[in-house]
């Protein structure tokens, strides 16, 4: 098992639809489009996917950051999908910052 982390500064995804469009998955997109936060939503989706990569030793050039989709639950649950894989992640917002945590088994 191996676990990725990864914190990630919102302010600096402020105007971010361009990364936006290379980073998210088609359904992450729309959910942006809809997001009242779109800085907190792409930071918090970039997180995640990071750590992810994190997770399965690759560097950030290693894998299509568009092909890690993230998938939030009804019940505010969040987990990775790739490769038509799922696995566990968890996702959490403070002032300025995001952290993502994804266990890879």
């Amino acid at each position: 098992m191996h676990v990725g982390i990864d914190m990630t500064y919102i302010p600096r995804f402020k105007d971010g639809e361009k990364l936006a469009k290379k980073i998210l998955s088609q359904n992450e997109l729309n959910e942006y489009y809809l997001s009242r936060q779109r800085d907190q939503y792409l930071a918090s989706r970039f997180a995640l996917k990071e750590a992810f990569l994190k997770s399965i030793k690759k560097g950030i050039l290693g894998v299509d950051l568009s092909k890690i989709e993230t998938i939030k639950e009804e019940s505010g649950a969040i987990h990775i999908k790739f490769e038509d894989k799922d696995y566990p992640a968890s996702l959490s917002h403070e002032k300025d910052y995001c952290i993502g945590v994804v266990i890879y088994d």
